[in-house]
């Protein structure tokens, strides 16, 4: 079993998202569907034949009232044969008359009491009286309906009556094919004194009258029979289906009333026992006919569910090439990208998580393809960069020994001035040059500055001063080298230059509340404008990735402020960094904002070359 699942949850996952798609939607709402059409048609099927169950009592029970009025009636009639003095004295005789003309007169006065309760009685075909001694008294309605007295089974209506011992009870003669030709009601005639038999009551009773019974009652029920207890047919509304009759006669009804499904005859039928005579009374409906509404409901709801699923279907496939289509130009996308295409982009026209997918893909793709060449360029500058340090490479020891000798021959010829400016200048080109720490403390990085500010008064004079105001707690604090020095040149070139008159530069140092480095450097020069100011400021908060994106393939040869900045946040992180202030003709402010202490893990040093414009 967890093979065949294993199996086929494989072969499902090779089935294409589209696929999956229409089957999953067409199978959730189908399923429901199918169980609310099922149930519905079950429910209503049992709905129908319970319906036609109370119908049928209904009516059955309503034709069993009618039926035992009728006979009520038949009742009536020989209750009232009985107690006729005329026949009960001729009964009693029994031959002990021997005058002719007294039994003529008896005979002729039954004979005209019956021939008037015959043609009174529309229900009345014939009426015999038949004694124990022989004798008959016979009229009938003068019909072939009628029959003749000879045709009557004397001895076994005898032997029927015997039974019911002077109750009344209804014979039945039928056909060979248990078909009903004659109905007679029969009553024991007994003697008033002892109940000693007398003789036998035969009332030919009218076989419409059974007919008569369930007209205008049947509504839709169009199959009505009555049947005597041994199953012969007595009246039925049409012309009654074989295979009825067959099931009747090989399986039988039993019971009061009842009703049961004959497969074998495609039946429904229900049934009534009349209690005198023990006739049941009985409809029956095609099932079929029964179930029409029942089938049309589920015949409806076939033809529901197979336009449900075309219409789903063409839905779900609507729905499923949209989810798709987007996830293809996903993969097409992304084995460009694999073969090696570059800056791949697809088409974005949705606004849901497929089109955040779209978007993020071709940022992602323009992504990779800048970090490809920016890589790529990275390269090409390092290898350019080596052998340019190859090719301009001098020792180090050689220069500054020849330094040196100059500033002895300066010595020597008396002249303080170039001494001095050879000395500072050797110090800046061993910062410059650096030494294998890459971290100097802040005093360190301010006595680089007063060298330099010492050379450029060499060339300025008095027109230059630096200011320096810095808490003493700070100049322990450990930065990268050459992170002021570039600024305070900055503000010589781009400040104090264009400045006529006296130039000067401020360094203030301290901790701010948040427990960080501030270092801030001022001048008095030209300022910045303020649609300048605003770009410089613009470009310095701008994160690594954005920053170097934006460079292009412009090629930087020297460093200032901007590569200044950049130093801070890979050395310390994003957050930190350079803001500037200026205002025009007046001052400008650049100030640092580092931590106090830095981990040293992944850091790496950089360096600044050369010079740059704000």
């Amino acid at each position: 079993m967890k093979k065949i699942l294993s199996d086929l949850l494989k072969s499902f996952r090779k089935i294409s998202i589209k696929t999956k798609l229409v089957l999953l939607l067409t199978t959730q709402i189908l399923i429901p569907l199918v169980l609310v059409g099922f149930l519905s048609y079950k429910n209503s099927e049992g709905i129908i034949k319970e319906n036609s169950t109370d119908y049928s009592r209904d009516i059955l029970h309503m034709i069993r009232l009618r039926l035992d009025d009728y006979l009520d009636n038949l009742i009536q009639i020989s209750q009232d044969l009985l107690y006729e003095e005329k026949i009960y004295e001729v009964l009693k005789s029994s031959g002990n008359i021997q005058d002719p003309l007294r039994i003529y007169e008896i005979q002729n006065s039954v004979n005209s009491h019956l021939k008037m309760m015959v043609i009174s009685r529309p229900e009345i075909r014939s009426i015999c009286i038949y004694s124990n001694d022989g004798r008959m008294f016979y009229q009938d309605d003068n019909t072939r309906e009628a029959g003749s007295r000879s045709d009557l089974p004397y001895e076994k209506m005898f032997a029927q009556a015997r039974k019911e011992n002077g109750k009344p009870s209804l014979y039945v003669v039928a056909d060979e094919n248990k078909r009903a030709k004659d109905v007679y009601m029969i009553r024991q005639i007994n003697d008033r004194d002892d109940f000693d038999e007398l003789g036998l009551l035969i009332m030919h009773v009218r076989k419409e009258l059974f007919d008569e019974v369930y007209q205008g009652l049947t509504g839709n029920l169009e199959n009505i029979m009555i049947l005597s207890p041994d199953m012969e047919l007595v009246a039925s509304r049409n012309i009654v289906n074989p295979n009825i009759m067959e099931s009747m006669l090989n399986e039988g009804i039993s019971g009061y009333m009842g009703e049961k499904i004959d497969e074998k005859a495609g039946m429904f039928i229900s049934y009534i026992t009349q209690e005198m005579t023990g006739w049941k009374i009985v409809s029956y409906v095609r099932l079929d006919v029964l179930y029409k509404d029942a089938r049309t409901l589920r015949n409806n709801i076939i033809m529901l569910c197979i336009a449900a699923v075309i219409v789903l279907s063409a839905v779900t496939l609507v729905i499923a090439v949209n989810i798709v289509k987007p996830i293809n130009k996903l993969v097409n996308g992304m084995k460009k990208v694999q073969e090696g295409e570059g800056n791949v982009q697809i088409e974005v026209d949705r606004e849901d998580e497929l089109g955040f997918l779209q978007k993020t893909f071709n940022e992602m793709s323009g992504e990779i393809h800048h970090l490809v060449n920016w890589v790529y360029r990275e390269q090409l500058t390092r290898k350019e960069a080596e052998l340019k340090a190859l090719q301009s490479q001098i020792n180090p020891h050689f220069l500054f020994n020849t330094l040196e000798a100059i500033n002895w021959m300066a010595q020597l010829n008396n002249v303080p001035e170039i001494s001095e400016t050879v000395s500072d200048l050797s110090d800046l080109m061993e910062a410059s040059i650096g030494r294998d720490d890459r971290l100097i403390t802040l005093e360190e990085e301010f006595q680089y500055a007063d060298k330099y500010i010492s050379l450029q008064k060499r060339r300025f004079g008095d027109k230059i001063e630096l200011i320096k105001n810095v808490q003493p707690d700070v100049l322990g604090i450990e930065i990268p080298r050459l992170l002021i020095q570039p600024l305070i040149e900055n503000a010589v070139y781009h400040g104090i230059e264009r400045n006529r008159g006296r130039g000067t530069i401020t360094l203030n140092a301290y901790r701010d509340k948040k427990g960080c480095l501030c270092v801030e450097v001022i001048d008095n020069g030209a300022g910045m404008e303020p649609e300048e100011l605003e770009e410089l400021n613009a470009r310095l908060t701008l994160d690594n990735n954005a920053y170097f994106r934006g460079l292009g393939g412009n090629r930087r040869k020297s460093i200032g402020i901007e590569n200044v900045n950049r130093r801070i946040k890979l050395f310390y992180g994003e957050q930190y960094g350079l803001k500037m202030e200026s205002m025009v003709g007046e001052f400008t402010k650049v100030t640092i904002r580092i931590p106090c202490e830095v981990n040293m893990d992944n850091r790496e040093g950089f360096y600044v070359q050369g010079s740059d414009s704000r």
